[in-house]
Order: C-alpha cells, then sequence, then structure tokens
C-alpha cells in the first residue's frame, strides 16, 4: 500500500485506472526485484493472455505524465516536507553512471547515508556529460528546491569552473572535487601552480579563501579546502582538493563525505536491488520505469527506517559482524527484504504454524519473533 501523500500525489496526474496499474507494477518491483517488461508482464496479475498483459505494460508506459516532473517531483516536495529538519540544508549529489548502451546522469538527495532520485537524463552518448546536461538535469531541480536551503556536491567529472560560476549565478551552494592537475593561484603574488604541488600535511586541513582556480579570464574567484588523512598502517588514500563557496572547512568536509551515498543507491539500482542493467526498454518507457523504481526504492528507505525505530532489524537481517565498523544493511535494504519475509510467512501460515508445534522448546523465542512480526507488519 502507498503512503497517503504518494497517494493523492499519483491520483492528481493519473485515472484510477492508470493508479492501480502503477501500483500493482510498485507491489511487483518490491516482491521480483527485476524491472523488465518481460517479467513484469509475467506475474502481472489479470487474467488475459500474456502478450495482451505485455502490451498492457508497454502502453502504460508510454503515458505522456510519466516523467519526473509530473509524477516524482510532487512527491519529493511532500517527502522533504515531512522528512528533512527545514534548519539544516539539503545536500544534493550529482553523479553518473554507465552500463552497456545506457549512460544515465542522475541528481539525488542525501537521507540517511544513502541517496533518493529526484531528477535524472538518459545520455544519447558514451562516456562523461557536457556542462551543457549538466545544467539541464540540475535546473528542474534548483526550480523544485528553490524555497529550501542546499548544497550541491560533484565528484572530479562535475569540476568544471563554468558549472562553479553558473551555480554562483543561481546563488547555489557547492562542493565539487578538483582533479590534483588542476592549477590555482594561491594569492596574487604567487605564479600558478598544480594542486598536488601545494604544501599539505597529512590529517590536517588546508583552507585558500578567495583564490582563482582558472587562467581563463572572466571567472570570479572561489575558495578551496584541501585535506589529505593520515595513512594507517600500509593504507594510503588520495587527497581531497574541494572547490566550493562556503567559508567554513569542516562544513566543506562534512558536506563532500555525504557525496557518496549516491554510490549505494546505483548499486541498489542495479545488481544490488532492481537489477536495472536487465532492462531493454527504449527511451520513453526507461524513463518511466525509473519513476516507479524511484518510487518503490524511497517507499523501502521509509519502512526500513521505521523498522529500525521499532529495534526488530534483527529479524530481517545481519546488522553487525565482527571487525566491521558500518552497518551491513541500509533503510532500503531493510524494508524491502522485511516485507519479503513477511509473506512467506501468511502465505505458508499453516506450514509455518506446524513446524512451531514441532520444536517445543523453542516456544518463547517464537513468541518473541511472532510480536517481532507485529511490528515489521505495523512498518510496512
Amino acid at each position: 500500500m502507498l503512503p497517503s501523500f504518494y497517494q493523492t500525489c499519483l491520483q492528481s496526474q493519473l485515472t484510477q485506472t492508470q493508479f492501480v496499474t502503477l501500483e500493482i507494477l510498485v507491489e511487483l518491483l518490491h516482491k521480483e526485484r527485476r524491472i523488465t517488461i518481460e517479467r513484469l508482464a509475467t506475474l502481472f496479475p489479470q487474467p488475459i493472455l500474456f502478450e495482451s498483459r505485455r502490451r498492457n505494460i508497454q502502453r502504460f508506459l508510454s503515458l505522456p505524465q510519466l516523467t519526473p516532473q509530473a509524477i516524482w517531483f510532487p512527491i519529493v516536495k511532500q517527502w522533504v516536507k515531512r522528512h528533512h529538519p527545514r534548519s539544516k540544508p539539503l545536500h544534493l549529489v550529482i553523479d553518473r553512471t554507465q552500463w552497456q548502451d545506457h549512460n544515465l546522469i542522475m541528481v539525488s538527495l542525501v537521507y540517511n547515508k544513502r541517496a533518493i532520485p529526484l531528477h535524472w537524463m538518459w545520455l544519447n552518448k558514451q562516456g562523461q556529460s557536457s556542462l551543457v546536461e549538466q545544467r539541464r538535469v540540475l535546473r528542474p531541480v534548483f526550480h523544485l528546491l528553490k524555497k529550501h536551503r542546499f548544497i550541491l556536491l560533484g565528484d572530479r567529472e562535475f569540476h568544471s569552473i563554468e558549472l562553479a560560476a553558473w551555480c554562483v549565478e543561481k546563488r547555489v551552494k557547492f562542493v565539487f572535487r578538483l582533479p590534483k592537475s588542476t592549477t590555482v593561484k594561491p594569492d596574487d603574488s604567487s605564479r600558478f601552480t598544480r594542486l598536488d604541488d601545494l604544501p599539505q600535511t597529512p590529517g590536517i586541513t588546508e583552507q585558500y579563501l578567495q583564490i582563482q582556480v582558472t587562467q581563463n579570464r572572466g571567472f570570479g574567484k572561489h575558495n578551496l579546502v584541501l585535506r589529505q588523512k593520515r595513512a594507517y598502517r600500509q593504507s594510503s588514500s588520495d587527497a581531497w582538493y574541494l572547490l566550493t563557496n562556503l567559508v567554513d572547512a569542516e562544513q566543506t568536509l562534512n558536506a563532500y563525505a555525504t557525496r557518496f551515498s549516491i554510490e549505494p543507491l546505483f548499486k541498489d539500482y542495479k545488481s544490488g536491488g532492481y537489477h536495472l542493467e536487465d532492462c531493454h526498454a527504449d527511451f520513453g518507457r526507461f524513463t518511466a520505469l525509473l519513476v516507479l523504481i524511484a518510487i518503490a526504492y524511497s517507499i523501502s528507505t521509509l519502512q526500513g527506517r521505521r523498522i529500525r525505530k521499532k529495534q526488530v532489524q534483527r529479524y530481517v537481517a545481519r546488522v553487525t559482524e565482527p571487525k566491521r565498523t558500518t552497518k551491513r544493511h541500509s533503510a532500503f535494504w531493510i524494508g524491502l527484504y522485511g516485507k519479503l519475509w513477511i509473506e512467506p510467512l501468511n502465505l505458508w501460515s499453516t506450514l509455518a504454524g506446524q513446524l512451531m508445534a514441532l520444536k517445543p522448546q523453542k516456544r518463547l523465542f517464537f513468541q518473541r519473533g511472532l510480536n517481532a512480526i507485529s511490528l515489521i507488519q505495523s512498518a510496512l
């Protein structure tokens, strides 16, 4: 069942038939975690021929309103309003992922050490995105969140001084990582030098305010934060060279550290979750499928958060492991597989009851598990 504010936003754009079809497809994504049209048509619960089911899904995915701006943006507005404190700035991440013939650039919102997709664009080429394409995918997001404070984060693909100047023009805070080969002018009396030639001490943060980052004329000055972690044992780490218009160096480092939340998002979209690599739909249907994934992904993330708050996540996944400092599974994973665990218990309740009756010595543990099941069901 979709959350109430999801239903309100979707029903304003879809007919009742289209809305029910969308609900079914989202539930199938939760259950099967496969995004191919053939797989969805195989399982679609309608008593008609397979080919008719497949064409029915194809027609639905070709609807003109199945776009991020029409369907997903109204939900995002409510999401931010309900689940993000207004006292803290939003962290937006722009990044690109590529597989087979697909090249996707995406803007996402950092939430609970994971990223929620906001807007995306299919690049009709291989390789890195251009400044024009970056502006095209960012402009709708800037308009969507114009009433909120946010910081845009990007890795070394998005280091261009032109993008930074455009963000300044739009009054957007940003933190972009620069390649070490970038030349800067630390002060007016010095010459341009490579970033990796600047003095740096592992574990010490260096900050340069209002420096010139390009030798081309017509661009203003920006701030630079340099940080290299200390090497422990035989480990080593690359230095961070961060171009920003933030003044606080610590805020800059903390903001950029959240950029890596988009990497698990891409994994959840692909082999770790919905197996997006198996999708071979055309551009229009592919965009609509991404809208369905965004809806399903955000719902599972919310459900995982609620399961964690009820302190019953150990019944769904291994939460901790020896010698592991980070959590093994995200809120998305717990929400997704929590629902998958509940369904067989309900489907084969008679067999499950017989098996429990054959193990009377485990009765106390079973009772605790049944209480946990009730709490998980209340979170879904």
